[in-house]
């Protein structure tokens, strides 16, 4: 494709060196005067007659954007060989011109030949895409021809008179030239979007917007709008390009920007850009509701800006990034298309054939080299890619190499510690087992040596008991004595009692033993009529009704006496210990209350007291283990209920006392009598 587009390239010069040679143009071989018609209201008489003052022309017309109507002058040089197959046809151009009127001499009159872009193509003399008419024969040479031109865009024409014969052969390598040029763009345009979905690449679908963008500007502005979309229709051919020429300036402005990176590189500059775009977008809606000489004057001096300041920044942009320099090659070419027309605009150049087609053959070199370049850019990225994917190929295996190495050693410290914690476990259960086994002679021993001391015990109270008796007649003052033996006997049993019971609750079966109590007739029998000394100081406050629960009797009575002993421990001897049983103090439960005249519990032991070997510093004084309260607690609430210490009420400051709750749940289907 790329020696397509350069053979193709080789085509304007060969056309130029093959193109016949008009025979008069305006600056030769007949001369030409122009006059302006301020208000456009002289016909032809007046003008003939003398109505405006004609100057004589040299070189190109050049009157830009002007609302005036251009009369031009000139006498055409006679026909050196008269025939119908050598008619000779006046050729005027550009193709944008409104309206034409050609005045020939004829006799005593004047005979008009309209043209121009607000009449519809079909009623044309010679079907192409400028405007040419056909010269009689027997105009005289030294009867002068008027040229009336009305426009709204740029007053510049070029006028050539040809012969018939090389005026077609023109005609043909114009439409030649134009043919190759859509043909060529056509397949760039194929060749971007299928890059562009093939590589995934944006910069190919811009490149595609922006020969799309070109190719119809262009095409709009060399007449084949005219021709080929709307030939009835008149008029049409200047909306449509005034709608199409400003966003087709922003899509090749943004391509610039894009591809050369400019957002990147120079931000001002891209805000400036920005600008432009916008500014070129605004202009298409403005063209069809005013004038289009302001918008003309606008973009023509954009272009020769945008042409000016462009090179220079490509130039620059290019040298900073080397991998967008060879883009240059492609953007000086459309860039000077953009100021060649300016210049000749402005009389700073002369006109030829060259600069005629110079946008169409800047952008034809624009668009051929920047494929080539992008594909060229595209490849070495594809290079620099597969090196990274070698790299990063490289790269992974040896990350997967040193991640076995990894895998490997710690798969061997797993293996060394899963083998060091079968042994922690080995070691574990064996210490597990011998636990068991302590826990288990422990429980045996503690099992013996109760029922071992049970007797002795039994038999030192029942003497004490008896000395008691015999001694209160005859030796008062030992009572007291043998009290002290009672209570240390008691005591003893007591520690023995919580002993078995805390090794019975620590047992993993444990299974409760529960049968109906009534509570009422427990107290009455347990605490009523107690054989102990100390049963005179304990008051029982019982309702009249029975109080039913389900519990362990053992459990239940070491529970209570834990409480009761504790209450009588910590009580001056001359108080008593009050057992209040109430059975409407807590929904569903049955409450005793167990209460005391003692100095009371501080604040921060209210919580501590109930923790197993816990004593208070106010209570080391007083002989225990600390495993009363625990215990209690303990028991209670495996039968579902709970032991509390009660707030201290404030009226009783002096000597607070204790109280402890001991609640169980009722037992709503009491056994039948």
């Amino acid at each position: 494709m790329a020696l397509l587009l350069f053979c193709s390239s080789l085509f304007p010069a060969q056309a130029w060196a093959s193109c016949p040679r008009p025979l008069g143009e305006t600056s030769a071989p007949f001369a030409m005067a122009m006059a302006w018609d301020a208000e456009g209201r002289h016909d032809i008489v007046e003008v003939a007659t003398g109505a405006l003052t004609f100057r004589p022309l040299h070189g190109q017309v050049s009157a830009g954007f002007s609302a005036q109507v251009l009369w031009l002058r000139f006498c055409l040089p006679p026909n050196p060989s008269p025939s119908a197959e050598t008619t000779r046809w006046l050729n005027i151009g550009p193709s944008a011109l409104d309206d034409l009127s050609l005045f020939l001499p004829r006799k005593n009159a004047f005979e008009e030949h309209r043209g121009g872009d607000h009449l519809p193509f079909s009623t044309r003399q010679w079907g192409y895409r400028q405007f040419a008419f056909a010269i009689p024969d027997d105009l005289s040479p030294n009867q002068p021809v008027y040229l009336r031109i009305a426009s709204s865009s740029r007053l510049a024409p070029t006028i050539t008179l040809w012969s018939e014969p090389a005026f077609r052969h023109f005609t043909t390598l114009d439409y030649g030239f134009y043919g190759l040029y859509l043909g060529a763009m056509a397949l760039l345009l194929a060749f971007s979007l299928a890059f562009h979905f093939w590589l995934r690449e944006p910069l190919y679908f811009a490149f595609a917007a922006n020969i799309a963008a070109s190719t119809c500007i262009h095409l709009l502005i060399a007449g084949f709008g005219s021709q080929f979309l709307y030939p009835e229709a008149a008029g049409l051919n200047d909306r449509v390009t005034g709608l199409v020429f400003g966003p087709v300036m922003a899509v090749q402005l943004w391509f610039l920007g894009r591809t050369f990176a400019v957002a990147e590189h120079q931000p001002q500059v891209h805000r400036v850009l920005q600008l432009l775009v916008a500014a070129h977008v605004l202009v298409s809606p403005l063209s069809l509701v005013m004038d289009w000489r302001p918008l003309g004057t606008f973009l023509t001096d954009s272009r020769l800006a945008i042409g000016i300041a462009g090179i220079p920044l490509v130039l620059y942009l290019g040298w900073k990034d080397r991998q967008r320099r060879a883009y240059v090659l492609a953007f000086v070419p459309w860039l000077a298309a953009l100021l060649i027309p300016a210049l000749v605009r402005h009389d700073w150049l002369q006109p030829n054939p060259l600069t005629h087609y110079s946008q169409e053959i800047g952008a034809f070199i624009h668009l051929t080299l920047l494929p080539i370049l992008i594909a060229r850019r595209t490849w070495l990225a594809g290079r620099e890619k597969e090196a990274a994917q070698q790299q990063a190929l490289h790269q992974a295996h040896q990350a997967e190499q040193e991640l076995e190495r990894r895998v490997a050693r710690r798969t061997e410290d797993l293996e060394r510690e899963v083998c060091e914690r079968f042994a922690l476990q080995e070691q574990l259960q064996e210490a597990l087992a011998t636990e068991r086994s302590t826990l288990v002679t422990q429980r045996q021993f503690v099992a013996m040596l109760s029922h071992e001391f049970r007797t002795p015990l039994a038999i030192i109270d029942t003497t004490a008991q008896r000395l008691g008796l015999v001694l209160e007649q005859r030796e008062p003052e030992l009572s007291p004595r043998l009290g002290k033996i009672r209570r240390a006997v008691a005591r003893l049993h007591n520690l023995l009692e919580n002993c078995l019971a805390e090794d019975r609750l620590a047992a993993p079966n444990l299974a409760l033993r529960r049968e109906a109590v009534d509570l009422v007739e427990f107290l009455r029998m347990g605490y009523g009529e107690r054989a102990l000394q100390s049963a005179r100081r304990i008051r029982l406050e019982l309702p009249s009704g029975p109080a039913w629960v389900m519990c362990d009797r053992h459990l239940f009575d070491v529970a209570l006496a834990n409480l009761v002993d504790n209450a009588l421990k910590y009580s001056p001897e001359a108080q008593q210990v009050t057992i209040r049983l109430r059975s409407d103090a807590l929904p569903g439960m049955h409450l005793i209350q167990v209460e005391d005249r003692g100095p009371g519990v501080r604040e921060g032991d209210r919580e501590r007291i109930f923790d197993k070997y816990y004593r208070s510093d106010s209570g080391h004084r007083t002989s225990g283990a600390g495993l009363g309260l625990h215990l209690a607690r303990d028991l209670i609430r495996r039968h579902g209920g709970d032991v509390t210490l009660a707030p201290t009420p404030t009226e009783s400051i002096d000597a607070p006392g204790a109280t402890f709750n001991l609640s169980l749940p009722r037992d709503d289907d009491p056994p039948l009598a």
